[in-house]
């Protein structure tokens, strides 16, 4: 059985990770996942968020069929393909594709874990859009990866988490996004002559709050928008627009940005 210390890792006291893995327990959180997490700490965020996520009350240390399935190769229904530092290939993204499509074994559904997720190949990334985007039933998929650099095609269809400070990063807190016309205007007025990153600083801010209050798909459409703001180079802006029409005008992030986004 993995070892999991009952002394805490710092990451694991991050709001990041409460959040994360409170949705886990309660069944809330998306089935489709990439974690941002620094070489020393993946195997323990891998075996953590596994315990979690295969265990039938959510707690990852009980005593149900599932948890007493671990073993020191893993458990049976936690399929890997790739190896850090080295990505899965086409080949074996398709044998992933066919083991997830399986029925559990003895936990309530499959984990499937691709590794070095950051430096698929375009071939192998595109083979795993279908089953990112559209998750077997009983089934989640987690995308491990050192570094922010996904693919977009599979980052657009995944809700990303970022776990472990490097040296110099700092953590953020919750932030309450602007909720009325006049608390967008005066947002609007206060960013207008800040820079890009400014403004996804905040943003960034925001989509923890949403984590935490369980809105999952609206915080990965604002974390989406603000990639592509970055990647793309648009102007403060063009920016403040997209989340304004995200946030107020319902509108998502597909419609917003549509080619771009696959680009």
């Amino acid at each position: 059985m993995p070892d999991i210390s009952p002394l805490l890792s710092g990451w694991t006291k991050s709001q990041e990770w409460l959040n994360l893995s409170g949705a886990i327990s309660s069944g809330g959180a998306p089935q489709s996942l990439a974690a941002v997490v620094p070489a020393e700490t993946a195997d323990d965020f891998r075996f953590r968020f596994a315990r979690l996520a295969l265990c039938f009350s959510g707690t990852g240390d009980d005593c149900c069929g599932s948890c007493s399935c671990w073993t020191s190769d893993g458990h049976p229904d936690m399929i890997t393909a790739g190896k850090p530092g080295e990505p899965p290939g086409i080949a074996d993204c398709l044998d992933f594709q066919w083991r997830m499509s399986l029925k559990p074994v003895s936990a309530p559904g499959r984990l499937g874990v691709i590794m070095s997720a950051d430096s698929l190949s375009l071939p192998a990334a595109n083979s795993l859009l279908k089953i990112a985007e559209e998750p077997p039933a009983k089934g989640r998929i987690l995308f491990m990866a050192e570094r922010d650099e996904l693919i977009p095609t599979i980052r657009s269809r995944v809700w990303m988490v970022r776990i472990g400070l490097r040296p110099g990063e700092h953590a953020l807190e919750p932030k309450t996004p602007p909720g009325a016309g006049a608390e967008w205007a005066e947002w609007l007025s206060d960013t207008k002559k800040r820079s890009l990153d400014d403004i996804a600083s905040e943003a960034g801010a925001w989509v923890l709050h949403l984590c935490a209050r369980g809105e999952w798909r609206l915080a990965a459409s604002i974390e989406n928008a603000v990639f592509l703001a970055k990647k793309r180079h648009f102007s403060v802006s063009m920016a403040q627009d997209a989340l304004f029409a995200l946030l107020m005008e319902g509108a998502s992030d597909g419609k917003l940005f549509g080619d771009l986004r696959e680009a």
